[in-house]
């Protein structure tokens, strides 16, 4: 195994080819001779011989049980097989993955793989009949792919216009396959909010996005249970209560993602809104402490501009708006050594982009 890696890491991939063969007849557990056979197929391809490499991942593929190879062996075969031209026989491989594995991670992209292939050709029809088959086949409906095939059933639907039978389908991920498992349940939800503010309905819009945020929570353990769209649903919220004219609804949706979403990417557009909507309503002392609190937490980004616009424009101040930002060493100032927040490594100094400065000047212990 090694004088193939060896090989391969060079190039040499006719001679890492012969040395994986080696390692193969040589292993003696089923999982290293796979391994080796499976490394083996991959060094045929790149050496040439596509035929070969096909056949020795039909082999894996074939072998049972079923090892940590088996999947990987008949995913790998049916593409080598499109790339090569053999249509048919690499489609219906893809078929056969999806209806045999598919709690597999390899099956969502099959199944993609496979209904590109329909829609490339055209033929919408067809592929909507796969798809609607594998909703009622109860190993699929069992899996963790079901969640797929109704989130692909329902963006043809909208493609195609059918928006009544688009909504059904998310719907069906939410109810069918929700958080914390369902792995569509946020995608499914913001789609319904799509639909709902692009036929007018704002409110339900803000209802579904409510519904994805009022998930989230928290945890002492290390990682997050927030989901991508979490933070952005919260900030959309107060957008639609903003354009609905609910202001004050639209600050405690800004205030929410503050609060619960400390790690966001949007909270520096969260204070710029909540700051124009106080405006708005004429609490111009609340908005230019937003304004000022975002251009000291945000060094650069399209918020900070703005804020920076607005205070210069309607917040009178001794101070311009343009020496609000973190604190920098300038040549020649002496500045204490930044004072670090308790388990992290952002400095309340802001130096974050300028630490080496910061701890040039920084004066030495006595």
């Amino acid at each position: 195994m090694a004088h193939g890696a060896r090989a391969s890491h060079a190039g040499r991939w006719c001679e890492a080819a012969q040395a994986y063969a080696r390692a193969a007849h040589a292993a003696e557990r089923r999982v290293d001779r796979d391994e080796a056979l499976h490394r083996q197929a991959h060094a045929l391809r790149r050496c040439g011989a596509t035929d070969h490499a096909i056949a020795l991942l039909d082999r894996i593929a074939a072998t049972r049980p079923v090892s940590r190879r088996t999947v990987r062996a008949a995913f790998d075969a049916a593409r080598l097989r499109l790339e090569h031209g053999e249509v048919t026989v690499g489609l219906r491989g893809l078929e056969r993955l999806v209806l045999q594995w598919p709690d597999h991670g390899l099956a969502s992209r099959a199944l993609w793989l496979r209904v590109r292939a329909w829609l490339d050709d055209g033929d919408r029809e067809a592929a909507r009949r796969w798809l609607e088959s594998l909703d009622v086949t109860p190993a699929v409906r069992a899996s963790s792919l079901h969640d797929d095939v109704l989130a692909t059933l329902a963006e043809m639907a909208v493609g195609e216009g059918r928006r009544d039978a688009a909504r059904v389908l998310l719907i069906r991920i939410v109810e069918e396959h929700p958080y914390p498992r369902g792995e569509r349940f946020d995608d499914a939800l913001w789609r319904l909010a799509d639909l709902a503010e692009s036929d007018g309905s704002l409110r339900e819009a803000i209802a579904w996005l409510d519904r994805l945020v009022s998930v989230h929570e928290t945890t002492s353990n290390p990682g997050s249970y927030t989901l991508p769209r979490h933070s952005a649903a919260a900030l959309r919220i107060g957008r639609l209560h903003r354009r609905l004219g609910e202001h004050d609804r639209a600050i405690d949706a800004f205030a929410r993602l503050l609060e619960e979403f400390p790690y966001s990417l949007h909270r520096d557009e969260a204070r710029l809104e909540m700051a124009e909507v106080h405006f708005e309503i004429g609490r111009s002392e609340q908005a230019c402490g937003l304004l000022r609190s975002l251009l000291a937490a945000h060094e650069v980004g399209r918020a900070r501009r703005r804020a920076a616009e607005l205070h210069h424009a309607r917040c009178p101040s001794p101070r311009s708006a343009r020496n609000l930002r973190p604190r920098v060493a300038r040549a020649g100032s002496v500045l204490r050594a930044p004072a670090r927040d308790s388990g992290s490594n952002r400095t309340h100094s802001g130096c974050r982009a300028s630490i080496r400065a910061c701890r040039a000047v920084a004066p030495s212990p006595a």
